[in-house]
């Protein structure tokens, strides 16, 4: 186990080195899965990021030592998947255009953009609930968690369109938030 956290330790530290040397991107919306990082606001740099995949190990050094083996299962698994995230992130940014302006949808493009995304998904876990081959539940209910979020993503754009469309609501939410 102590051979299995050096290596993620490695990675964590090539991955601070590959930020440290990167130009940083800045995201002006969610890049990452909020639930990856456990965090529903944008942070602007891949600090945040790294600092989050940090945490997670040291929480998972921590449950080793311990013994918690259902903590250290789920811990190793959302420390590798935080790991792959920001990497295929560091990766891919440089591919991306370096000046891309932020594209300005109307909430209705938005809307209309995350029903075509809940009309894939739903068509992704159809193929696979009818496919040939056996039947593969975690791919299903991992596809069940993401047309889950997708539909509360969509919940909320269509919130956002209400309250636009409505005045006197906008400043009744805005009321119910501040309290």
């Amino acid at each position: 186990m102590a051979d299995l956290l050096f290596i993620l330790k490695k990675q964590i530290d090539m991955l601070e080195q590959q930020i440290n040397l990167q130009e940083q991107p800045e995201y002006a919306e969610h890049y990452f899965d909020e639930h990856l990082f456990n965090t529903n606001k944008i942070e602007v740099n891949s600090s945040f990021y790294l600092d989050k995949i940090k945490q997670t190990y040291q929480t998972l050094s921590t449950n080793v030592k311990t013994q918690k083996f259902e903590q250290i299962l789920y811990l190793s698994e959302s420390l590798v998947n935080q790991i792959t995230a920001l990497t295929r992130e560091l990766a891919t940014h440089n591919l991306r255009q370096k000046d891309v302006d932020i594209i300005d949808e109307t909430l209705y493009e938005k809307h209309s953009r995350h029903l075509d995304y809940l009309r894939r998904l739903q068509e992704m876990k159809y193929e696979l609930e009818f496919s040939p081959e056996s039947i593969n539940h975690s791919k299903i209910a991992s596809l069940d968690n993401r047309i889950y979020r997708c539909e509360q993503a969509i919940k909320k754009i269509e919130l956002e369109m209400e309250n636009d469309s409505n005045p006197s609501a906008k400043l009744v939410n805005n009321l119910n938030e501040r309290l």
